[in-house]
């Protein structure tokens, strides 16, 4: 393909696409490479017939140490020869990953595009434009079957992304093509050394998997993908517009914190229905994007008993209560130990605690508010967190009980257990705050010395 027809279907496949509007303000992501400079290059060639302002961003990973910094530099000369903004940002990709537990390929990615988002807002800028093509396309279809995906992980790589300004005009073209219309226009560009290196998923399925393919199965992997890529993408819109009509008849509850959906109904939709739905519903919760492992495991909860749960997010769960299923968000669960002492008050993160000494009771139907026999504490108290194995004697009882039965019987959320206070002396519970006394403290016709609880989580006021 020579440069003029590349220019030609570019033109048309922004048209086809609505991708950029006259007079639009256009950031274009520019790493240095070859795709990138040629992405550029487009654009200054339609730059006044679509009226467009162009800019360009470059991140920094700081990856490769000099081989990075040439980057930078490459990408600030090439601005400067044609005239245009260029916003640079510098990041410790490294550290970050390490600190966020993710791999340092997703972490550049997420760096990467909270930067060209910020630049957008904070500038005014209408469009991101990205150079992924349609072997990038290729590449992620075909990572996404390997690691296990659902309808949307097989419609690859999106033309466009209105909720974020995202476009991919170059989507239409290969990586041959565009190394052709490089070469002819002789422009020159950074090699990515990184590139050549098979020890990222990526280069693997890039320079082993892919040959291998075309080679001995399909020499026309590319557009076969890319057409089905498309139907899957139809496929989608049609799910999208089933499971919506499905999620209001089985909603329960529908907030920002919690989403409650009827078990029963929803079991009456096909298991494909099912996994949909629920692959939406928590992408749109979590606001990140869901896996297919996931998503099955949310399947195995719909079947499951009470109390049968999995992790969607780092921050929300997705549990069984009798009939209904519960996807909600969970807070900092980390476990606490705090040593407080009789006629004290205290601040704590999660809630508020105190006690006075004090001559008599007066009695009120405040869960918050208890009173007990001074004398039966021993020399240490404090308030921790829910242990598996922990049991009290709850106020009236004889007999042992186990605080997961109590809690069970008290119908508390399976993950808000971890945030209930237990004041503790000497290794036993004296109370379950604001749920039950233990019965060996309770005020008595022998009680001398009364010591008042008071307990306030801080969502509640009084």
């Amino acid at each position: 393909m020579q440069a003029d027809t590349l220019q030609h279907h570019f033109r048309e496949f922004i048209r086809r696409f609505n991708l950029i509007q006259q007079g639009e303000w256009v950031i274009i992501a520019v790493s240095g490479g070859i795709d990138s400079v040629v992405l550029l290059d487009l654009l200054e060639k339609m730059k006044n017939e679509l009226k467009v302002k162009l800019a360009l961003a470059h991140m920094n990973h700081c990856l490769r140490g000099e081989e990075s910094d040439q980057d930078e530099e490459f990408v600030q000369s090439i601005a400067k020869d044609h005239g245009l903004e260029c916003y640079l940002e510098r990041t410790d990709t490294s550290t970050i990953a390490e600190q966020r537990k993710l791999s340092i390929q997703e972490t550049a990615r997420e760096l990467r595009y909270d930067f060209f988002t910020r630049l957008r807002v904070s500038y005014g800028y209408h469009k991101i434009a990205t150079a992924h093509h349609a072997d990038d396309n290729t590449e992620t279809l075909l990572f996404n079957v390997i690691r296990g995906t659902g309808v949307h992980g097989m419609t690859g790589i999106p033309v466009k992304r209105d909720d974020i300004g995202v476009i991919r005009p170059l989507l239409f073209a290969t990586r041959e093509q565009i190394s052709r219309y490089a070469l002819e226009r002789q422009l020159n560009y950074r090699e990515d050394t990184s590139n050549r290196e098979n020890k990222y998923t990526r280069n693997f399925i890039r320079h082993q998997l892919i040959p291998q393919i075309r080679e001995h199965i399909n020499p026309n992997l590319t557009a076969t993908l890319s057409r089905t890529s498309e139907l899957f993408l139809e496929l989608e819109k049609f799910l999208l517009e089933e499971t919506s009509q499905a999620f209001t008849r089985i909603q329960l509850k529908n907030s920002t914190d919690e989403i409650i959906l009827d078990a029963d109904r929803l079991c009456v939709y096909s298991a494909f229905i099912q996994e949909y739905l629920l692959f939406e519903t928590a992408k749109k919760f979590c606001q990140t994007e869901i896996d297919f492992a996931t998503v099955q495991s949310m399947l195995k909860i719909v079947e499951g008993e009470t109390g049968a749960w999995c992790k969607v997010s780092k921050n929300a769960v997705f549990y069984r209560n009798r009939n209904q299923l519960i996807l909600t968000r969970v807070g900092d669960t980390d476990a606490f130990h705090y040593s407080v002492i009789p006629n004290q008050h205290y601040e704590f993160q999660h809630f508020h605690f105190g006690s006075t000494l004090v001559s008599n009771v007066k009695i009120t139907n405040n869960p918050f508010v208890e009173y007990i026999d001074a004398s039966t504490l021993g020399n240490t108290l404090v308030l921790r967190s829910w242990n598996e194995g922990d049991w009290f004697i709850p106020l009236g009882m004889h007999d042992k009980k186990k605080l997961s039965d109590f809690f069970i019987d008290q119908k508390v959320p399976l993950f808000d257990k971890h945030l209930i206070p237990l004041l503790v002396s000497d290794e036993n519970i004296v109370w379950v705050c604001g749920k039950r006394l233990d019965d060996r403290y309770k005020i008595t016709p022998k009680t001398k010395t009364i010591l008042k609880l008071e307990f306030m989580p801080r969502h509640v006021t009084k």
